[in-house]
């Protein structure tokens, strides 16, 4: 149990420095050997992490203001490379710890931009918006959990609606089952693949959980962004009176989530206008739309997760940290088929 306490520590509160670099030697279990990039790579990731740990210990810790359970997201510095988010489900029938791939990188263009970093994928050069941009790179830091559900949320959907049956299924997902909603959110309809029942999830700024963790000292301020119409106005007006600190967040950003896309519908697999994509054969390309990205299965798990904690009456989070643990491990892409390709889809923008 020696490892899962001192890991426990590292994460929910602050540690004396020789303290602190024996917890991040622990935390090596928690690196995988390697991260398949061309196919789901949960079901590895969380087989090879159960050989290693029986629990993280992050759920039903101490925290700001009561019980507090914890998500893990470890990004490397690499932003070429996919991450692994940790999270442990206590109960039903899909009990324990689970670890997936992840991507926290940004926007990203095959072409150069000012001001951009680079780095490579698949032996293609991509270029990366700043972090401190709007659709940067995930900021590390704590983050609170909420899954988008229309059980709770007023949802204005985002982007062109798609084939009629296709529509449909989104629509089912995202109509509001009470009569007024205590939140409300943005969510592009693309988050919500036709064929599989998953939620994004709300990622908002914990200012009062970053003391000891890669958040602490983080700008945090308002960067309100200028409404494009009528119906962006409308939207932020309705944001605000929901949560009146939406748009306060790390370096004036706001509106985080935990989503998915559709490159694994069957629909888009066969159509031939994607053929050769790079989305389709390697995960990294996918755009992240300055939030998180999950494969569809991983979200699904991440939904469970987050259900379970807060009807515990827990406060659910997510911390994320960046690590050099993860720069060297190898992702792994058997087939490069088309890397060359343009990696966006859809508008470059993030939240509303």
């Amino acid at each position: 149990m020696k490892k899962i306490s001192l890991l426990t520590l590292l994460l929910l509160a602050p540690l004396p420095r020789a303290a602190a670099e024996g917890a991040k030697a622990e935390m090596t279990a928690l690196i995988p050997a390697a991260i398949p990039a061309d196919r789901p790579a949960q079901p590895k990731l969380t087989a090879d992490l159960r050989l290693k740990v029986k629990t993280l210990g992050l759920n039903g810790q101490e925290g700001p203001g009561g019980a507090v359970s914890r998500a893990l997201l470890l990004l490397p510095h690499d932003r070429a490379r996919a991450g692994v988010i940790n999270f442990e489900i206590e109960a039903g029938s899909r009990a324990g710890v689970y670890q997936c791939e992840a991507l926290g990188r940004g926007t990203t263009s095959t072409a150069p931009v000012s001001g951009w970093q680079w780095g490579l994928i698949g032996g293609v050069t991509a270029y990366y918006i700043p972090e401190d941009a709007e659709d940067g790179g995930t900021v590390p830091g704590v983050y609170d959990l909420r899954n988008i559900s229309p059980d709770l949320y007023e949802i204005a959907l985002l982007g062109k609606p798609g084939a009629p049956e296709e529509e449909a299924a989104v629509q089912a997902a995202v109509k509001s089952k009470t009569g007024g909603s205590r939140y409300f959110s943005g969510a592009w309809r693309d988050w919500y693949p036709a064929s599989a029942r998953v939620m994004p999830v709300d990622m908002m700024w914990a200012e009062d959980s970053q003391a000891g963790t890669q958040g602490e000292g983080t700008p945090f301020f308002e960067r309100r962004s200028v409404p494009s119409g009528a119906a962006s106005k409308a939207r932020q007006a309705a944001q605000l009176a929901h949560n009146p600190k939406y748009y306060y967040g790390p370096h004036g950003r706001s509106g985080f989530a935990l989503h998915t896309d559709r490159w694994e519908e069957p629909s888009k697999k066969a159509d031939p206008k994607f053929a050769g994509r790079p989305e389709l054969l390697d995960f990294r390309w996918r755009d992240t739309n300055g939030c998180v990205k999950l494969r569809p299965g991983c979200l699904n798990l991440v939904n469970e997760f987050i259900a379970e904690q807060a009807a515990l009456g827990r406060r659910v989070q997510l911390e994320v940290r960046a690590t050099e643990l993860l720069d060297e491990v190898p992702q792994l892409a058997e087939n490069r088929e088309g890397t060359g390709g343009q990696p966006q889809d859809g508008p470059a923008a993030g939240r509303p």
